[in-house]
């Protein structure tokens, strides 16, 4: 039998503890030593770290930017309430699925008194043309609760309009709208602004009255009503604000709830978004929502915005970056993994005579095999930390430079930020960590089984 492949005696433990920290010396004194044979391995891993850490900055800038853009922007906080199945069905038949008196006064009620209510404000979708002098076009866009709605947009987003003023500041002329970038084009509003950057670091705009010039200031809104009607409106052009998206931004238009319930002649509503005191509250407030509806009969829809069909582009889109990710990710793992192992099998070869130095010293097959395996471990780890200060400085550099893009989709271009992600950032590092030490253990394997006197022999 292969003397090395004998059972071998268990160590005390006082013993093998001082053992194992010498294997973990001469690992780290290696790695040190032998940084010139592994610097293509070190600058592999480093920079698929970096890759993927930028990647996952990227994405964490865009959830954050999503979450703003629909919690706080969008003013639809943190929980939608509807009629049942008006997200499928509203776009047929608008009435059929609003929320009637009754539906609106158990809400009210409920929110009156639940513990983790904040804040709710009340939509109503319309649809129509608008007329501008000799301009016609279609809008689409919401009538809903203004003051409630500055609250819920808050201190960042309180100034929501490029041109012009936010409606809210504007209710006292009586019936004013705001049109988005694209349809002002459309009516010949245009914006002639000059001064400073007006987009903040945060993509929030910088709260000041901005001029604009509309050909004709007045626009008429006309629209078929709940009782299958024409009803028109006039009311001049306050504000030109961003829409999001570059095809909505082309009829996007906005007006205090108050006025679209009379050009639509109703008292109905679309939706109610809820704002609560907390996000962790979310599941809870939903069911006890949802219960309290159903012992008083009413069908409704209650969900996190997330959850509902006006996200589903952006989840969409999030998805699928998400699946990129993951491929990138595989690249890189893919890569490292071989890298490892080829520095691992050179270094094996090359030190085939170390090996029997430090079998006939008296060191096990095993001792062996973690001296290799924390080498691996040590190696990655240090092309984790050269990657993350690469991350930081890359990161930072991006943000500095101000690089704006619109996506392909975007009416207005934002500006390119990597966000730091220490979480992911320390998930990825273990993951390569750990797939490097199980690669460098699985090609140290041979080292172990080698016959110590063909290993001293070894030229």
């Amino acid at each position: 039998m292969n003397p090395s492949m004998r059972s071998q005696p268990a160590e005390n433990t006082p013993l093998a503890f001082a053992i194992y920290l010498q294997m973990a010396k001469l690992a780290w004194r290696n790695v040190l030593r032998n940084w010139r044979h592994s610097l293509a391995t070190t600058l592999a891993i480093a920079s698929g770290f970096m890759a993927v850490s930028l990647f996952d900055g990227f994405l964490k800038e865009l959830e954050y930017r999503n979450e703003d853009g629909y919690t706080t922007r969008g003013m639809l906080g943190h929980v939608l309430v509807q009629r049942k199945d008006a997200q499928l069905y509203g776009y047929e038949d608008q009435w059929e699925y609003a929320l009637g008196k009754d539906e609106q006064a158990f809400l009210e009620d409920f929110f009156r008194s639940d513990p983790d209510f904040l804040r709710r404000v009340r939509f109503l979708n319309m649809a129509g043309l608008i007329n501008a002098g000799g301009h016609n076009a279609v809008f689409i866009g919401y009538g809903y609760d203004l003051k409630e709605g500055a609250e819920v947009r808050g201190d960042r987003w309180f100034w929501n309009v490029l041109a012009g003023v936010p409606i809210d500041q504007a209710k006292d002329r009586g019936p004013v709208v705001a049109i988005g970038t694209g349809l002002g084009h459309l009516l010949d509003c245009e914006s002639t602004y000059t001064g400073p950057k007006i987009i903040l670091e945060d993509g929030n705009y910088r709260p000041e009255p901005r001029p604009f010039t509309c050909k004709d200031p007045r626009v008429t809104l006309s629209a078929t009503t709940e009782a299958a009607q024409i009803n028109a409106i006039e009311a001049p052009v306050v504000g030109i604000f961003d829409a999001g998206f570059r095809e909505t931004d082309k009829r996007a238009a906005q007006m205090d709830l108050v006025q679209a319930q009379r050009l639509l002649d109703t008292d109905k509503i679309t939706m109610v978004a809820v704002q609560l005191k907390s996000p962790d509250a979310i599941p809870s407030f939903v069911r006890r929502l949802k219960d309290g509806a159903a012992a008083k009969g009413l069908s409704l829809d209650v969900m996190p915005w997330q959850d509902h069909s006006i996200a589903a582009y952006v989840r969409g889109g999030m998805e699928i970056l998400e699946v990129f990710r993951n491929l990138f990710m595989s690249i890189v793992v893919t890569i490292g993994v071989m890298s490892v192992a080829n520095t691992m099998m050179k270094s094996v070869n090359e030190r085939i005579r170390e090996i029997g130095t430090l079998r006939s010293l008296g060191f096990l097959r095993r001792h062996l095999v973690v001296m290799f395996s924390l080498e691996g471990m040590f190696l990655s780890a240090l092309s984790c930390a050269l990657g993350l200060i690469f991350t930081i400085v890359v990161s930072v550099a991006i943000g500095n430079l101000g690089i704006t893009y619109r996506a392909g989709i975007l009416s207005v271009p934002i500006t390119l930020k990597i966000r730091f992600v220490p979480l992911a950032w320390l998930a990825s590092g273990v993951m390569l960590s750990a797939l490097a030490t199980g690669t460098a253990w699985f090609c140290s394997r041979r080292a172990g089984r080698m016959v110590i006197a063909d290993a001293m022999r070894h030229v």
